[in-house]
C-alpha cells in the first residue's frame, strides 16, 4: 500500500480495521427505515456513513467542470478517553474537480481523526467537517466547502424536487448472501447549485446541478462480493435514474443490484435488476494502477423505452486515495445520448 505520509498510513491501516472488528454496529435490517431529518445527521451506531455529492457546474461563457465531495465516517470503536488524544471515529473527505476544456481532473483527499474535534459530525444538525472541508445546512438548503493543493469549491444546494428513498422505504438490500448485508439509502437527486470554483488561483462563478446521496451501514460486501458500478443520471427531459450493479468475485452481477427511477413530478418507482440492462461498450486501462475499467455503456429501461448511452467526458477521471481509505476507484462526469440526452456520474470500484 502506497500511503502519502505516515498519518494516511495510520488512517488507512484503522480504516480497514474497522471493517474487521468484532464489536457490535447497529444492523440495517428489513425492518429499517429512513427517518427525516434525523437521518441526514450522524447516526450513532453504524460501523460507516456517507454523505455524498456530485453535480455538473457551468460558469457565465458555459466552461463546464464535473465536481465530486464525499464526507465519510468510519466508527473505530466506542471508548471514554480521559486524553483528548483518543480515537473513537475516523472522518474522511474525497474532493475531485474534473475541469472539461483543460482535459484535468485534480484530487485531493484528507483524514482526521475526532480528538480535538479536528474532524467531526453532529447528532442534532447536519454538520460534518474534515479539516477545511465542511458540509452543514439542512433539507431545504445545503453548504459544502472544500478546499485542495489547487482546487477550491464553495457550494450552495437547494432541492429541486424532494427526497428519494431508495429499496424499501430505505432499506437496500445489496447481497443475496443475507438481508443484513444493505444500507439504509436516500437522495436529493436534483439540486440547483450556485457558488464558486477555484483552478490555480483563478476562481470562477458557476451554476449548475447536483446529486445528494446519503447512506448508513454496518457492513461491506459480501465475501464474494468485488466491487459495484454505480450511475446517477440527470436527464435533460427533468427525470433522473440511480443504478448500481454489484459485481461478484466470478463476474456476476448480484441479483440484488437495483435502481430507482424519478420522473419529472419528482414521482419515483424503484427498479430490479432485470427492470433494467448495463452493457459495457469499452474500456480503457490506467496508466496509474493499471486497472481495467469499462469506459462506455448502454444503458436501457424497456418499461420507460429508454435507450441511453453513457460516455466519459474526460478518460481519466480515476481517485487514488492510498492515503485516505487505502484504496483506488473511477470517479467522473459522463455525457448521456440516445432517446434522451443529459450527464451523469460514474462510480466503479473494484477493478
Amino acid at each position: 500500500m502506497k500511503c502519502k505520509s505516515v498519518a494516511g498510513m495510520i488512517v488507512a491501516v484503522l480504516f480497514f480495521a474497522a471493517s474487521v472488528l468484532s464489536q457490535d454496529y447497529r444492523d440495517v435490517t428489513r425492518a429499517s427505515r429512513v427517518a427525516l431529518p434525523g437521518d441526514l445527521y450522524y447516526q450513532d451506531g453504524f460501523r460507516v456513513q456517507w454523505w455524498y455529492f456530485t453535480g455538473h457546474l457551468y460558469d457565465d461563457s458555459g466552461r463546464e467542470f464535473g465536481y465530486e465531495l464525499t464526507f465519510f465516517t468510519v466508527h473505530v470503536q466506542e471508548r471514554k478517553y480521559e486524553s483528548e488524544f483518543g480515537v473513537n471515529r475516523i472522518y474522511i473527505s474525497h474532493f475531485a474537480l474534473s475541469d472539461l476544456s483543460r482535459n484535468a481532473f485534480l484530487f485531493s483527499d484528507q483524514a482526521d481523526t475526532d480528538a480535538y474535534e479536528l474532524g467531526g459530525a453532529k447528532r442534532d444538525a447536519l454538520k460534518v467537517w474534515v479539516g477545511r472541508n465542511l458540509l452543514e445546512g439542512d433539507m431545504r438548503r445545503m453548504h459544502i466547502r472544500a478546499a485542495g493543493r489547487e482546487t477550491a469549491l464553495d457550494l450552495y444546494l437547494e432541492p429541486a424536487k424532494p427526497v428519494v428513498l431508495h429499496g424499501d422505504k430505505g432499506y437496500s438490500r445489496k447481497s443475496e448472501e443475507s438481508p443484513l448485508f444493505a444500507s439504509l439509502y436516500f437522495s436529493l437527486p436534483n439540486l440547483k447549485t450556485d457558488g464558486s470554483i477555484t483552478l490555480g488561483g483563478k476562481r470562477f462563478k458557476v451554476r449548475g446541478k447536483s446529486w445528494f446521496d446519503r447512506e448508513l451501514s454496518s457492513q461491506g460486501l459480501s465475501k464474494d462480493q468485488q466491487g459495484w458500478d454505480w450511475f446517477a443520471l440527470q436527464l435533460d427531459d427533468g427525470r433522473e435514474i440511480m443504478l448500481y450493479l454489484i459485481r461478484k468475485r466470478d463476474g456476476v452481477v448480484d441479483r440484488f443490484s437495483s435502481g430507482t427511477f424519478v420522473y419529472a413530478d419528482g414521482r419515483y418507482r424503484g427498479l430490479a435488476k432485470d427492470d433494467f440492462r448495463v452493457a459495457v461498450l469499452d474500456r480503457y486501462r490506467s496508466k496509474k494502477t493499471g486497472a481495467r475499467y469499462p469506459s462506455r455503456w448502454g444503458i436501457a429501461i424497456p418499461s420507460e423505452n429508454l435507450r441511453l448511452r453513457i460516455t466519459p467526458s474526460m478518460q481519466d477521471q480515476e481517485v487514488i486515495a492510498y492515503g485516505t481509505t487505502g484504496n483506488h476507484y473511477w470517479e467522473g462526469t459522463c455525457e448521456v445520448e440516445g432517446t434522451v440526452t443529459g450527464r451523469a456520474y460514474v462510480e466503479m470500484t473494484g477493478y
